[in-house]
């Protein structure tokens, strides 16, 4: 009775919410990166999993660049905008950008743009809170680098599975990037603003490599998130995680290793007040979607208002099972289209960039 009861309400604020229409179905997904490869010279698309279906784009696949980069989209159902930006990366690679003309001399890159498909379909029909994969395992805490069979309760929808890799998911990342060995890994994620660095884990600091990668998450966070956090994501993002591809890339295969998490709802209605940091990230989106939030306008009678409560710092998200189907679409995942056109652009030109800065960070330690 109570399954009935909730199916009815999910299937109730699908209908009431829907679906935005632009925004790619899991079939769609795969569809229009395969039509978009046919006029894309050196881009390709290969089916690496049965069940689920998992596809991987790859550039100059065997070809022996100087560089090689793993690209993660989509780890968690519920973060769409994930693999949206992961599509819209892949439509700009074939395009004749300088910047991509760049990794494309001197990258092999491997991008699986959407990791968990099965649960996105859900998602898809209204189930918009749904993290896990179809066994109800949080993928990237599913990971063999200080994997912990401990499942903290506080953490709703963070389940570890009975093992590490115990998922094709995992599974599938696993077995590419041991084949593939990139020298940088990205995973892409929503529901807060951060540029992170590893342990994920832990507090601690990473020992190889963390000047390097906070010099290019500087120049990132300067030029396309300015209210991020950054920085070691045990450290600040105020809880430990076990199990994520994150250290596994970085402990087992020695790869610089950044994680994007994207976007948040600039303003949530679970959020008592109105922080500074929310209000630069509504000024910097589009004019026409600035038009149509006043509250913009008026950030000195909020200040006033919210006199206590004002301060630089992103708002603790609440126990998401308070949280209503919708409201989850909303936090994790733009609503309007100039909101969803305008971080797709940002995050696809954030992570040309950090490939990009890799590259000549590599070539300058090769010379000396």
């Amino acid at each position: 009775m109570k399954k009935l009861i909730l199916f009815t309400l999910i299937f109730a604020i699908a209908h009431s919410l829907g679906f935005p229409s632009f925004y790619h179905r899991s079939s769609d997904i795969h569809v229009e990166i395969a039509q978009t490869l046919q006029k894309c010279d050196g881009v390709e698309l290969e089916m690496v999993r049965d069940y689920p279906k998992l596809s991987m784009v790859t550039l100059n696949k065997n070809q022996n660049k100087p560089n090689k980069g793993f690209v993660l989209f989509g780890e968690h159902a519920r973060e769409l905008i994930s693999p949206e930006t992961g599509l819209h990366f892949v439509k700009k690679l074939c395009s004749e950008n300088e910047e991509m003309k760049s990794i494309k001399d001197n990258y092999e890159l491997r991008m699986i743009v959407n990791l968990n498909p099965l649960s996105r379909e859900k998602v898809e029909s209204g189930d918009f809170c749904k993290r896990e994969n179809e066994n109800g395992v949080d993928l990237n805490r599913n990971y063999k680098s200080h994997w912990s069979k401990e499942h903290d309760p506080e953490m709703v929808r963070t389940a570890p599975g009975p093992f590490a890799f115990s998922e094709a998911e995992t599974q599938t990342v696993r077995d590419e990037l041991k084949k593939f060995s990139p020298d940088v890994f990205f995973s892409i994620h929503s529901g807060t603003l951060a540029l992170f660095t590893p342990y994920a884990y832990s507090k601690e600091q990473p020992s190889e490599n963390l000047s390097n990668m906070m010099q290019i998450l500087t120049e990132v966070r300067e030029k396309h998130c300015e209210t991020c956090k950054m920085g070691s994501c045990g450290h600040e993002i105020g809880y430990l995680s076990p199990g994520t591809s994150m250290d596994y890339a970085y402990d087992d295969l020695k790869a610089n290793y950044f994680q994007f998490i994207i976007f948040r709802s600039p303003i949530h209605s679970h959020s008592k007040s109105i922080t500074e940091a929310q209000m630069l990230e509504l000024k910097s989106m589009p004019s026409n979607f600035q038009k149509s939030n006043p509250l913009i306008t008026n950030i000195e009678s909020l200040k006033k208002i919210n006199q206590t409560n004002y301060q630089e710092i992103i708002p603790v998200l609440p126990p998401l099972p308070q949280m209503p189907p919708d409201e989850c679409f909303k936090y994790f995942n733009p609503e309007e289209k100039e909101q969803y056109d305008y971080y797709v652009e940002n995050w696809a030109q954030a992570i040309t960039l950090s490939l990009n800065r890799v590259a000549e960070q590599r070539q300058t330690q090769q010379q000396s």
